[in-house]
């Protein structure tokens, strides 16, 4: 009787890397200048594969929505400074999560009456001291929890600025 071979099955059914094959694998990868090519070459994995035993490479950052952490999901997105939350998908730049990170942090501690420490070191000791002679220490500005809101408008109205002007020039030529 003759053996009939399904197409969909193969002999070389794809073996699972070691936790070793790894940790090299990431090691040589995030470490390394050495060529995604040239570490496939190495571990003796196909590119395919080295791509998918890669974990992404942590960024120090929490995500801004949620309580991921944010990573760098590969060498290109580290190098532009490029993070990424698998948890909800979120992607920005990494100098703009900071910020973002910053001002939340200012507004959380606004809004539990603490005092703003980075704010602080920020103004002039003179600012920070309190009155002289007993009188009341100035308050800090009102409006400052609207920070957040007051960036994203002024982010929002700057792209749409900068979109008319380029367009406005696109369509002239």
């Amino acid at each position: 009787m003759k053996e009939t071979i399904n197409p969909t099955e193969s002999n070389s059914d794809a073996v699972e890397p070691s936790d070793e094959v790894v940790t090299k694998a990431n090691e040589l990868y995030w470490h390394s200048e050495e060529s995604v090519n040239q570490v496939a070459r190495e571990l003796d994995l196909s590119k395919g594969t080295l791509y998918e035993i890669l974990a992404p490479l942590p960024a120090d950052l929490r995500c801004p929505h949620n309580d991921g952490e944010l990573s760098y999901p590969n060498r290109t997105a580290r190098d532009r400074g490029f993070v990424s939350c698998a948890t909800c998908g979120f992607e920005d730049e990494e100098d703009q999560v900071r910020a973002l990170l910053e001002l939340q942090d200012d507004l959380h501690a606004t809004e539990l009456g603490a005092p703003d420490q980075t704010a602080a070191t920020r103004r002039p000791a003179s600012s920070r001291d309190p009155a002289p002679h007993g009188a009341a220490p100035l308050r800090s500005d009102p409006s400052r929890p609207r920070r957040l809101e007051t960036l994203v408008v002024l982010s929002v109205l700057t792209g749409l600025t900068a979109g008319l002007i380029l367009g406005g020039l696109i369509r002239r030529r």
